[in-house]
């Protein structure tokens, strides 16, 4: 037998029921309804039942929605359908705003979490289970190794972000080669446009690919040295010390 498209998609069963009430214990109250991607064999989801009345659950592998369709009436419903692509605002916009619970396959976690990021509209808390490196990545403060454009993007968009807990491999069947982690993230209306954000990620993409490399070196020919000492930073810093803060303002400056 093949394996099963989440198994293809790089998906981990998370079988620790320890685990799941630590990822469900980091929801809030309210609002009292939760969307779960990729609810797998439903071991989260029963744990999310028993907190809140109302859980919607987007399920990609067609072969595990008879295991969740037994859960049904107790306040789940589930969607076949692919996080990546499925229009949220027909499933969540009129009884926004959710929280998200999901332990996301390790293949399309990073993608998959830049779609919930920007959508404070329709999220509160978002409690999410990423490996290990991806979720530093996520909180990486400037000036630390692991701080770079997904830093920067979770800065826009949230008021606050923290690893919880790691997860060790023996909690999920098959066992990865990683450790996970927990992340805990509060989306939050951007202090910049989404036009000026756009820009400075497009100038922090650029220069972050050239870590090494000064400021001046790293974003030529985007923006000379003179620009970058307008928008109050050293154009002899690198890329990974400048906070969002100093991107949108070189963004303001230009070339």
């Amino acid at each position: 037998m093949g394996r099963s498209r989440r198994q293809r998609l790089g998906q981990n069963f998370l079988v620790d029921r320890g685990v799941v009430r630590r990822i469900a214990a980091l929801l809030d109250h309210e609002p009292p309804r939760v969307l779960e991607i990729g609810p797998g064999r439903g071991v989260l989801t029963v744990e999310l039942l028993e907190r809140f009345p109302r859980v919607l659950a987007l399920e990609l592998d067609e072969g595990l929605l008879a295991g969740l369709e037994e859960l049904e009436g107790r306040g789940l419903e589930i969607h076949h359908a692919d996080a990546l692509t499925e229009p949220l605002e027909p499933l969540l916009g009129e009884e926004a705003p959710w929280q998200v619970a999901a332990n996301l396959p390790y293949s399309v976690g990073t993608p998959i979490l830049r779609r919930l990021l920007p959508r404070h509209d329709l999220f509160r808390r978002v409690v999410v289970m990423l490996q290990r490196e991806v979720a530093e990545r996520v909180v990486a403060r400037p000036g630390e190794r692991a701080h770079g454009l997904l830093a920067l993007e979770r800065a826009a968009w949230t008021r606050d972000a923290r690893i919880a807990f790691s997860v060790p491999p023996g909690a999920f069947r098959p066992r990865p080669r990683v450790v996970s982690s927990v992340i805990v993230l509060e989306p939050a209306p951007p202090a910049f446009d989404r036009e000026r954000l756009e820009a400075a990620f497009r100038l922090a993409r650029h220069a972050l690919t050239r870590p090494r490399k000064t400021l001046a070196n790293a974003l030529k020919p985007l923006v000379d040295a003179g620009a970058i000492e307008d928008a109050g930073l050293d154009p002899g810093a690198r890329p990974a010390t400048v906070p969002l803060e100093g991107w949108v303002a070189l963004a303001g400056v230009g070339p």
